[in-house]
């Protein structure tokens, strides 16, 4: 009773489906010869229905949407006859024609001879577009799961087999986003992406009428621009995905969650610091249409959420997780190829609705998306030996060194190829080095924010005899809703109770002792050090804001410069150098910090 169940449920897509009757079909595939067959039978498929008692049930539903012609004509098919009881086939019957034929009989058939011998294991194509397995060894074989009770018996157009049951029909991932129960929220926002348009390929041309292309029979195709940005083919019959599906609790829950990360303001400002000659610089504004703005919030809110749904089941991590049930790579890949790690969090059992076996894969319906925030939408932004998009009073080289060039003693590379960072030289003894960054993908949320300082020797062939810190001094620049401002960031390893550094007086060798505050940040010379600037909250999302960001600017510190033009160059490293900038969002920083 369960497959009638579905076939009523699925009524809904009927109309999206082939409606061809059985009169279409003469002209498909060529007919075999009664050799090609079985030289020993001369019954039609008909025949062979209509003879045994077991399909007269079936043969009730064939004569009802007048399809027995069909397994009369030398048409060569294979069936897979289905056994019904009284009360299924009742139930069938008051189903419409159209859903009859596409949803049950063309779900039993498919064009040419599949035998059950030897080890099966294939996928067949029935004549509704679906794709089934069709497996087994030794007399015991399965169509679509369901057994069969006898197979292999000759006709003159085609190929017998008897189930014990019926085959059920089963939608598609992309079919069964519009029948499934609960999830409006995820098919509406699906449908707004779906296109209908002439395929010229497989149209037949006609004459060419006031200069434009006409065609005898037109074939229009309909795809799905949004999934195929995910690069998930989920109305593919031969492919398998595992679909996750929010209902529309846990939809909402999320759009909640992510869009609070998408707050915008009008006009909103940033400095423009690349084409900054000076410490004076042009406003840059964003735009100023609210309705604009509240719809790219309420877009990338929505695109965040349907991102990492599908699954394929060719990605080796799923196939392991998924078709295999080992968590031992405890990894998945979506299609829009994010990792995720821990995907017992995401399917987890306690926030499973319910689970539809699919025609290419299964479909797991959710009352929570269990999504680690930074594997999702709000990921860790880090600017990693990236080109600065200012340096003042120094000369710029990116430095990429080989693995075999790094200084490992300071910094472990986990694999990774090699080592690459900016630095800064000073053009002169009297000036200080200034290295600007624009910080891009930033929400309206809040973030640790690092700079990873590597000394002069993390590459093994420098030959400095001393290896000094830097003295450096970090300053962003953002928009608080009203106007630019610039905020000075402090160091939380300062110690109050050491407030001083000692240089000495190039000429008489006497120390100078210089007061400093927990605005000066000095990097640790024994490890690329990865400094904690601060915690800080951006009150505005700038993501889609065309040129417009925040910024963060690296320095020596103004004490040090005016040290070092007394000729006090014996204690700190003017040449700064970066690795990287890293904006953590708090959540995930509490995390690492936990695992450590």
């Amino acid at each position: 009773m369960k497959i009638y169940k579905y076939i009523g449920f699925t009524m809904l897509v009927a109309t999206a489906l082939t409606t061809a009757s059985c009169s279409d079909w003469n002209d498909w595939n060529d007919p075999q010869t009664m050799a090609d067959a079985n030289p020993y039978s001369y019954k039609t498929l008909w025949d062979n229905i209509s003879s045994r008692s077991e399909l007269q049930n079936f043969k009730i539903i064939l004569e009802k949407v007048n399809c027995q012609d069909l397994f009369k004509t030398n048409r060569f098919l294979t069936l897979w006859a289905p056994t019904l009881t009284d009360a299924q086939r009742d139930s069938i019957l008051a189903l419409k024609d159209s859903v009859i034929m596409n949803q049950f009989i063309k779900n039993h058939i498919a064009e040419y001879n599949y035998q059950a011998t030897g080890v099966l294991d294939s996928r067949i194509h029935t004549l509704n577009d679906k794709a089934y397995a069709f497996t087994g060894s030794n007399y015991a074989y399965t169509f679509n799961n369901v057994k069969l009770a006898q197979a292999n018996i000759p006709n003159n157009n085609g190929t017998l087999h008897i189930l014990a049951g019926n085959s059920p029909f089963l939608p598609n991932a992309y079919q069964y986003i519009w029948i499934a129960n609960d999830v409006d929220s995820i098919a509406k926002y699906f449908k707004q992406y779906e296109i209908t348009e002439l395929d010229p390929s497989q149209s037949v041309l006609g004459p060419i009428v006031n200069g434009k292309q006409t065609y005898i029979d037109s074939v229009m195709v309909t795809y799905n621009s949004m999934t195929n940005s995910m690069r998930a083919q989920l109305n593919n019959e031969d492919s398998t995905y595992t679909f996750l599906m929010p209902n529309n609790e846990a939809y909402d829950k999320m759009y909640k969650a992510i869009k609070s990360l998408y707050k915008y303001k009008e006009s909103t400002q940033g400095q423009n610091v690349a084409d900054a000659k000076s410490t004076t610089y042009a406003t840059i504004t964003g735009t100023s249409n609210v309705e604009y703005l509240n719809f790219l919030a309420d877009s990338l809110t929505r695109r965040q959420i349907v991102n990492n749904l599908a699954y394929s089941h060719t990605n080796r991590f799923n196939k392991a997780y998924f078709d295999d049930g080992s968590i031992a790579l405890d990894t998945i890949f979506s299609t829009y190829r994010n990792k995720f790690s821990e995907p017992d969090r995401i399917f987890d059992d306690a926030h499973i609705v319910s689970k539809q076996k699919l025609s290419n894969g299964n479909a797991v319906i959710v009352d929570s998306l269990g999504f680690k925030s930074w594997e999702t939408y709000n990921r860790e932004n880090t600017i990693v030996g990236a080109i600065p998009c200012r340096v003042l009073n120094g000369n710029l080289q990116r430095k990429l060194l080989n693995a075999a060039d790094v200084n490992t003693e300071l910094v472990d590379l986990n694999n990774q190829s090699g080592f690459t960072y900016c630095q800064a030289e000073p053009t002169s003894s009297f000036v200080k080095p200034e290295v600007d960054y624009y910080l891009t993908g930033v929400l309206s949320g809040k973030y640790r924010i690092y700079a990873v300082i590597p000394p002069v020797n993390i590459d093994k062939n420098d030959d400095s005899e001393t290896i000094l810190p830097n003295w450096l001094s970090f300053t962003m620049n953002y928009f608080n809703g009203t106007k630019l401002v610039d905020y000075q960031f402090t160091n939380e390893r300062f110690d109050p109770n050491n407030a001083e550094v000692i240089t000495h007086n190039p000429n008489t060798g006497a120390e100078v002792k210089t007061k400093i505050d927990n605005k000066d940040f000095f990097n640790n010379i024994e490890k690329v050090d990865t400094m904690l600037l601060g915690e800080f909250t951006f009150p505005y999302c700038y993501v889609g804001l065309n040129d417009v960001y925040p910024n963060i600017k690296v320095t020596c510190s103004t004490k040090f410069s005016t040290l070092a033009s007394r000729g006090h160059v014996n204690a700190f490293d003017r040449t700064i150098r970066i690795h990287a900038i890293i904006m953590r969002p708090v959540e995930y920083d509490d995390y690492l910090k936990e695992e450590e």
